[in-house]
């Protein structure tokens, strides 16, 4: 046998191993980047449900929600920053919707943890204000997030930016209006848009060539 015909069969003699070892790394890389994104889905809507029923408590019942509201701010910023950072590390078919997710999540913990620590030093009404600027700068975020999503050819682009528009619009009624109604109605429609991002754009990746073994462990 001559060397042209020894070399090639030596490379595939080769090449078998080494492309069966570097297919299961790549798939259980791509499992755990699944689940995570599952995870960071999950806990999307966990939080969106959550903002469904703080905005409908501080419009039926604003009195518990003066009296407990502090401590339940400080609680629902503490996770939604946590989900925000588990977002960002998320790799999502079209990285658009936790792309800027890793600095409001920091932003998110520390205003947390200076509303527990230091927040009765400061009035009911300067809480709401705070409210009001971080919806009105997460709808701006969402906003981006919708033009960027005209550049994927999303055809859902102008819904999200219909409802990014209007979140955006009431938080600027709770800067200006500062009261619990209006306080409400920007947590629905932060809840709402949060969801509704998450649900179409964060896609996951076609991972069928996975067994259910791999997905399950």
């Amino acid at each position: 046998m001559s060397d042209f015909q020894t070399f090639p069969l030596l490379l595939s003699i080769v090449k078998k191993p080494f492309f069966a070892y570097y297919t299961h790394i790549a798939n259980k890389i791509e499992v755990i980047d699944l689940k995570q994104i599952k995870l960071a889905c999950t806990g999307y809507i966990l939080i969106s449900i959550v903002f469904y029923i703080t905005g409908f408590l501080c419009i039926v019942n604003p009195e518990l929600m003066q009296l407990h509201g502090r401590t339940l701010a400080g609680a629902i910023l503490i996770t939604y920053g946590i989900i925000k950072i588990i977002g960002y590390f998320s790799k999502d078919l079209y990285c658009l919707a936790f792309q800027y997710d890793f600095a409001c999540g920091i932003f998110l913990i520390v205003l947390a943890i200076a509303t527990l620590c230091i927040g009765t030093r400061f009035k009911d009404s300067s809480l709401l204000a705070a409210l009001g600027i971080l919806v009105l700068l997460d709808s701006l975020l969402s906003i981006q997030t919708a033009l960027d999503s005209k550049k994927f050819g999303l055809s859902s682009w102008k819904y999200i930016l219909i409802i990014s528009i209007v979140t955006g619009t009431f938080g600027v009624l709770v800067i200006l209006k500062n009261t619990l109604t209006f306080a409400g109605f920007a947590l629905l429609a932060e809840g709402f848009m949060r969801h509704y991002i998450v649900h179409l754009t964060a896609q996951l990746p076609d991972y069928r060539y996975l067994n259910d073994n791999e997905l399950s462990k």
